[in-house]
């Protein structure tokens, strides 16, 4: 009696992986900008690799500001650079900043 249930069990189970998968596929690509991995930003890359985000974030300022270097028109306001602009991916054979 409750193979039959075991059986529709599974097969929900793996239906809903499979839509899950299909949603997955369907993202769209990656639209942010990565962190530039120059010389000037370098620094707050290794800072947020080793002490977090947040800790890099509070130096933006220091150059992202309406006198030294205006936001682009439409760009939001605030002090959470690297919640939209992503640290870089780490390529193969990169090593780590500073080595």
């Amino acid at each position: 009696m409750r193979k039959p249930y075991r059986r529709l069990l599974d097969l929900a189970l793996v239906l809903a992986g499979i839509a899950i998968l299909l949603v997955l596929l369907q993202a769209p690509p990656v639209t942010t900008p990565e962190l530039p991995g120059d010389d000037i930003h370098r620094p707050f890359l290794a800072l947020a690799i080793k002490q977090g985000k947040k800790a890099a974030e509070s130096s933006c300022r220091n150059c992202h500001n309406p006198v030294d270097r205006p936001f682009s028109a439409g760009h939001p306001t605030g002090d959470r650079c690297l919640f939209c602009h992503r640290l870089p991916a780490k390529k193969p054979g990169a090593t780590a900043p500073g080595h």
